[in-house]
């Protein structure tokens, strides 16, 4: 079976942990997290590679290279946002394991050691942090923030590792030694329309997009909805509105530079109809490639949030919960694959990536790569998320040419 072959059952072998009648719900470190994790370790072990698990849970399979060199790492993740689809960061470990079956079937003795990584936590659905995994390897995430940062149900993170089989206590000491790396190739379904409605069949990421995710608490006064006037109430909701628009205004703004920004929770309460809500938590996600604009744009829903808590007789508490920075992708990888892409007769072309991934981390303290592949009309984390394989193909070869290169 070729390693594309082996792709499209590996697919549909993991999208079918955490899957429920409105898509796939596989938060990391769950059971379904798990029971994914599970059908990787096989598919490792088969390859001939060993298998070991890090302090925050990354999931390692290598194979080691006969000639004492730098190693290529290929990852990505596992874990859905809640009712996804079932490409998303599956679609990339996939295509690891795939073409470390293709070239390992043709080179059973590489050079360079390969590993593949399947990454804790890429998404912030649970714990209201991104990129967990990749933060924690590349000495980016302290035992302070396993603590601070917790999912609904009050479950720190610290202990969601610990429950896992993790070891929190030891991240700070178990990253990545970058001498011990050559490179990291990450291949992702683009999350967007661009390569789908253009007819181009791989993105060269050039540079990722960093979020700036903080939590604003509206704080009014809960009354009766039918005993309390107009003009006395302090309705935490209606400030909320304001401030939701004041967002999309503030991403508008900015958008000439690529910077969105987006409140993807609004939590009432009490939450009953008769009452006047007292409480809005809100959780607010801006992004882009230039910083500057990102800043600009988050300081001016700060701005806006403070005159509609004077209008409207309300006040506000702000929770930063990370300020990323946009991070470039590695030249000289970028060059190697555009040749990559000639060679084979790749349309391709060279883009930003709006949504964060692991690759932004590895880049860090490694040489990294970002192969996009499109995702039909661009849907994502959405049930409808879907590919042509067709169209896959191209960047599964792509990254498999790469690798090989320089492994072999």
């Amino acid at each position: 079976m070729s390693g594309f072959e082996r792709v499209r059952e590996l697919v549909a072998a993991i999208s079918q942990t955490g899957r429920g009648e409105r898509g796939v719900s596989r938060l990391a470190l769950t059971e379904a997290d798990r029971q994914a994790r599970e059908i990787v370790i096989e598919e490792m072990k088969s390859l001939g590679m060993s298998v070991t698990t890090d302090a925050c849970c990354n999931l390692w399979g290598r194979f080691e290279g006969s000639a004492d060199q730098p190693g290529v790492v290929i990852g990505s993740h596992l874990d859905s946002v809640p009712e996804g689809g079932c490409y998303d960061g599956v679609l990339g470990v996939a295509c690891g394991l795939g073409a470390a079956r293709d070239l390992l079937a043709e080179n059973p003795h590489p050079r360079r050691s390969l590993s593949v990584v399947v990454f804790t936590a890429e998404e912030s659905s649970r714990f209201s942090l991104a990129t967990i995994g990749s933060k924690a390897a590349t000495g980016n995430l302290s035992l302070m923030d396993t603590l601070r940062f917790k999912d609904k149900q009050g479950v720190t993170l610290l202990d969601a590792l610990r429950d896992f089989g993790g070891r929190p206590e030891r991240i700070p000491r178990d990253c990545l030694a970058p001498a011990s790396y050559h490179s990291y190739f990450e291949l992702h379904i683009e999350q967007g329309p661009v390569l789908d409605w253009n007819g181009e069949d791989v993105g060269i990421v050039e540079a990722i997009a960093a979020p700036t995710r903080f939590m604003l608490e509206v704080i009014g006064e809960q009354a009766h909805s039918g005993a309390c006037p107009m003009n006395l109430r302090h309705d935490a909701m209606a400030a909320a509105a304001e401030i939701i628009l004041a967002a999309e205004r503030a991403g508008r703004e900015e958008s000439e530079f690529g910077t969105v920004a987006t409140v993807g929770v609004c939590e009432c309460y009490p939450g009953a109809m008769n009452v006047v809500p007292g409480r809005v938590v809100l959780k607010v996600d801006v992004r882009g490639i230039v910083e500057k604009s990102i800043r600009r744009a988050c300081d001016e829903i700060k701005a806006r949030v403070g005159s509609v808590c004077a209008e409207r007789g309300v006040r506000a508490n702000f929770t930063l919960y990370s300020a990323d920075k946009p991070v470039a992708m590695d030249g000289l990888l970028a060059r190697r694959l555009e040749n990559v892409c000639k060679d084979l007769q790749v349309k391709y072309r060279h883009m930003p990536s709006g949504a964060g991934h692991d690759a932004m981390y590895m880049a860090t303290l490694i040489p990294s790569a970002l192969i996009f592949v499109p995702c039909k009309d661009g849907v994502s984390h959405n049930p409808a998320e879907t590919v042509d394989w067709r169209r896959v193909r191209p960047g599964y070869e792509v990254l498999l040419q790469a690798v090989k290169d320089i492994v072999r």
